[in-house]
């Protein structure tokens, strides 16, 4: 056991749950530059297209159309997503918000900085995503997704991963190689918000990102729902910038449509 000089013995010493090193994973650079090398791609916009286009996302079950859009206009992880309660959904001043929370049972966040508060995006209201939850609540459902097992072995993503990975077979299997998936979401919308020039303190804000400069984790103050949205000055964007051009009342109509699709290759009886 290696001596710890800060409390002056081992580590096993160390009441449980007191660790400070608990939870941190220390990568070298090599190690860094490779999981960038290999880990998952953006979408680009002809792939967004094609993931969205009403004919092909009409495929994807109710719940997992909803947390395909959540994740495209929150950068959030499937984890994230899949664990949303209806009372997660809320209003801040004035503005309808997604509280990433650990408050609830069986929450959890990845660490501290991914608790946060998200403005809803103008396209995700323009959605329907207003009435979708007003409808669950008015149902009496406690969480946003029914699927999500609370107490999942792979958290309360995994139906999302892979609801969304069977799409993306569809969709994408003449793509170029690469490693996509639901968490390729993330990567777009962090790129697209630094493509449009969204500060990287608000873009880490947004996404639940703990920035490596120590200065700014310090000495950096929350910026509001409204900075969060719109951007923090007239000059600088926030996550209304996001612009993927998809096909919104077409994509609103199949995720309001709650009536069950005839399977495929099974005739429809008519009555004589």
């Amino acid at each position: 056991m290696r001596y710890c000089r800060r409390h002056r013995g081992s580590c096993s010493d160390l009441p449980k749950g007191d660790n400070p090193a608990a939870g941190h994973v220390s990568y070298s650079i090599r190690e860094k530059r490779a999981r960038r090398k290999f880990g998952f791609k953006a979408y680009d916009a002809h792939q967004l297209q094609a993931l969205f286009a009403p004919a092909a996302f009409e495929g994807l079950a109710l719940s997992a159309r909803w947390a395909a859009v959540i994740g495209l206009y929150t950068g959030a992880r499937a984890s994230e997503v899949g664990q949303l309660l209806t009372g997660d959904v809320i209003e801040e001043d004035g503005l309808l918000c997604i509280r990433v929370s650990d408050e609830g049972e069986h929450q959890k966040v990845k660490t501290e900085v991914s608790l946060r508060t998200v403005p809803v995006h103008p396209d995700l209201i323009a959605l329907g995503f207003r009435e979708w939850v007003d409808g669950l609540r008015a149902a009496g459902a406690e969480r946003l997704f029914a699927a999500a097992k609370a107490d999942a072995k792979n958290g309360a993503g995994n139906w999302i991963t892979k609801a969304f990975g069977r799409h993306l077979e569809q969709v994408g299997k003449n793509w170029p190689a690469g490693k996509r998936g639901f968490h390729s979401l993330r990567k777009t919308v962090i790129q697209s918000l630094q493509g449009a020039g969204v500060p990287s303190e608000l873009r880490a804000q947004l996404v639940g990102h703990e920035l490596d400069d120590e200065h700014h984790s310090t000495y950096s103050r929350e910026f509001t729902v409204r900075e969060k949205l719109h951007g923090p000055g007239p000059t600088t964007p926030g996550l209304d910038a996001l612009n993927f051009g998809l096909n919104l009342p077409a994509l609103a109509q199949l995720l309001l449509d709650t009536a069950p699709k005839p399977r495929a290759g099974r005739k429809r009886l008519v009555n004589s």
